[in-house]
């Protein structure tokens, strides 16, 4: 079993549609594929097309004393969502301070899931480093949009994850600008492939859709596809 995560190097950065998209496109591929929401705006579900009116999740399971592997959705017999349920601040502050107590509980929980799952995907909060604390992840992606703001605060975060260039305009100077001079200066951590500004992306959500389902042949579903791949090709290679 391989763990991947996306995590925004800042908010906004359309991580919940990217990991929607690529377990999408990781299942079509032949995976088994479970996506697992750590953020608690619990809006990883929305790509779905999971009730919104419910509440159930991990992280409301956890306060209310239930089975929290439960709370997963079956969307077909490969792919699965377990989303993080619907909390009050105070409640997703008490599930943070619980994770930092016990930072190898996902630890615990992937090895529990390791048996029924070829790829588990975490959608990561940009802050709160215990609901970040997911156990061993091969791919530790970070996500980034060609602007300043990404640019700056690559800079102020030191990493060697991978990072990843989503909503690339090729029509706008500025983001060849940001994308030429990251290539340069992350040459080993830059993937090797963009994910291309397209309308459909944001369409798919409202048709609460991952892209690739919503719109096949989308330039964004088939950058997905290729990421997809890419995914699969770096598993052989660090296996």
């Amino acid at each position: 079993m391989t763990s991947l995560s996306l995590r925004g190097v800042r908010g906004g950065v359309g991580t919940s549609s990217l990991l929607a998209a690529v377990g999408h496109a990781l299942e079509s591929l032949g995976e088994r594929v479970l996506l697992i929401d750590m953020c608690p705006e619990n809006l990883l579900r929305l790509h779905f097309n999971l009730p919104a009116a419910d509440t159930g999740g991990w992280a409301r399971a956890m306060l209310d004393g239930e089975d929290w592997h439960a709370q997963a959705w079956s969307l077909k017999p490969t792919l699965q969502v377990l989303p993080y349920g619907q909390l009050a601040d105070d409640e997703s502050d008490e599930i943070e301070r619980h994770l930092r107590a016990d930072p190898l509980l996902w630890t615990r929980r992937q090895g529990s899931l390791a048996r029924d799952y070829d790829w588990l995907l975490f959608d990561l909060p940009q802050r709160l480093p215990g609901h970040a604390a997911i156990g061993p992840c091969l791919l530790p992606i970070r996500v980034a949009e060609a602007d300043a703001a990404c640019h700056v605060l690559l800079h102020q975060q030191a990493s060697d994850a991978p990072l990843l260039v989503n909503r690339f305009d090729p029509a706008s100077q500025l983001q060849r600008d940001f994308l030429l001079i990251w290539r340069q200066a992350y040459a080993g951590q830059i993937l090797p492939l963009t994910v291309h500004a397209d309308e459909a992306l944001r369409e798919a959500l409202a048709f609460r859709q991952p892209v690739g389902q919503y719109a096949t042949d989308s330039l964004a579903a088939q950058d997905v596809l290729s990421l997809a791949t890419w995914c699969l090709t770096r598993r052989g290679e660090l296996a």
